[in-house]
């Protein structure tokens, strides 16, 4: 029974996060337009850079949902203070190796990215955390 909870708890999320990933997406493609940025691959990168590491960590944290408490609270912190490094790392490389027009828009781009995500990871632990009967 407990593998159809987990999966079922899988399912649950792939549908708002697929959801959430075609919003920034085209979010990304009006601001980006309207600002007259084109619209390069490293714009999607960024994108699918937030959408793998979220679901990956998301796929980590709800492992213990249902089993401890206490666990999941560590491992969702674990999950922001691995996400703001391995970011702050990425957007290091690619503040260090962009051409100088590009810098602006892709850092802008990569913060307002990583914000979205964040708030989106932030949201949805919470809301499993209360879940809890006896949270």
């Amino acid at each position: 029974m407990a593998r159809s909870t987990e999966a079922a708890g899988r399912w649950s999320f792939l549908f708002p996060f697929l959801a959430f990933v075609v919003v920034c997406g085209a979010a990304m493609t009006l601001t980006l337009r309207f600002a007259s940025v084109p619209v390069t691959g490293l714009y999607w990168g960024v994108l699918i850079y937030f959408g793998l590491l979220t679901f990956a960590l998301h796929a980590w944290q709800e492992r213990v949902h249902g089993t401890d408490p206490k666990a999941f609270v560590r491992r969702f912190m674990a999950g922001l203070v691995i996400k703001m490094m391995l970011s702050l790392v990425v957007l290091l490389v690619l503040l260090v190796s962009l051409s100088r027009e590009h810098l602006i828009p892709v850092a802008i781009t990569f913060v307002l990215i990583y914000l979205a995500f964040l708030a989106f990871s932030t949201s949805r632990s919470v809301g499993l955390m209360r879940q809890r009967p006896n949270a």
